[in-house]
């Protein structure tokens, strides 16, 4: 089914702003949050999906770039989003190269995650790699809004790592929809692409969360810590309960699942105008 208008947001989006920055990891320590290894070694887990993972999402939503209206206001938002998504690729690409400086074998890691997105290319369809991208952009984004809104998230996290997980969180938040908004225009509103995100966003969980878990004790065990009870629990805690994001983002997952679901309707657009102010990136 092809687009031919744009799908109206239940709010009007916010401006997506190309911010082309560039990060350094030369002063950063090994342990850069707070000294602690394992919730640093989170923070390293996640960026090692983004490179691949930013890819994939670009290329499934450029797919149906050329069914949208030339002119319209959901174009120049898939422009903004791929742009915003280049630059993210970019940096996590430093961090990966970072990580690799540290002794850490990220390769085979990278490959994993690699491999499982070109099986995806090669046995699923358009619509279902479109469906698998606004899952996890729907991931990134309620965890993003966690970022943002808990300054306890990143406390006592090194200034430069915390600027770029913000500024990552902030990017993530302001073009959550586009995605989203790309599916229905392309897909319709009815109950089979309903049924088709829901389904998604079950089996995407499940490889999120174990890629995610395999990566973060493979970096514990090269630090030589995976046997450090303390640590184990000490991450759980700031998962689950103080600041506890992972326990936080359950109902905007489970919203997910309403049929009339949609990005905007957690209007978070204040957090992100306070944001911009306080990490000065109101502008490119």
């Amino acid at each position: 089914m092809s687009a031919s208008t744009d799908t109206p947001s239940p709010l009007q989006p916010p401006d997506i702003v190309r911010r082309n920055l560039q990060f350094s990891f030369d002063d950063v320590e090994r342990h850069w949050f707070a000294g602690d290894c394992h919730r640093t070694r989170l923070f390293d887990a996640l960026s090692l999906f983004f490179p691949e993972g930013e890819r994939f999402f670009i290329e499934s939503v450029k797919h149906y770039r050329p069914r949208l209206p030339a002119r319209g206001l959901l174009s120049a938002q898939v422009d903004d989003f791929i742009a915003q998504e280049a630059y993210h690729s970019r940096e996590h690409r430093r961090y990966k190269a970072w990580l690799e400086s540290q002794g850490i074998d990220t390769q085979r890691l990278d490959a994993a995650t690699a491999q499982r997105l070109d099986q995806l290319r090669d046995t699923t369809r358009p619509s279902q790699r479109l469906a698998i991208t606004i899952c996890l952009e729907h991931f990134t984004a309620i965890l993003a809004d966690q970022v943002l809104r808990n300054d306890r998230l990143l406390a006592g996290a090194h200034p430069q790592m915390r600027r770029l997980w913000r500024w990552h969180a902030l990017e993530e938040t302001e073009h959550k929809a586009v995605a989203f908004d790309v599916y229905e225009a392309a897909l319709g509103r009815h109950w089979r692409s309903w049924l088709l995100r829901c389904v998604s966003m079950l089996s995407v969980t499940m490889y999120f969360c174990g890629f995610a878990w395999l990566h973060l004790i493979h970096f514990v065990r090269r630090d030589g810590q995976s046997s450090k009870l303390r640590g184990w629990l000490g991450l759980l805690r700031y998962m689950f309960v103080t600041p506890g994001p992972f326990l936080r983002v359950l109902p905007a997952w489970l919203a997910w699942f309403k049929p009339g679901f949609h990005p905007w309707q957690h209007d978070n657009q204040a957090l992100i105008e306070q944001a911009r102010r306080e990490d000065g990136l109101a502008t490119v």
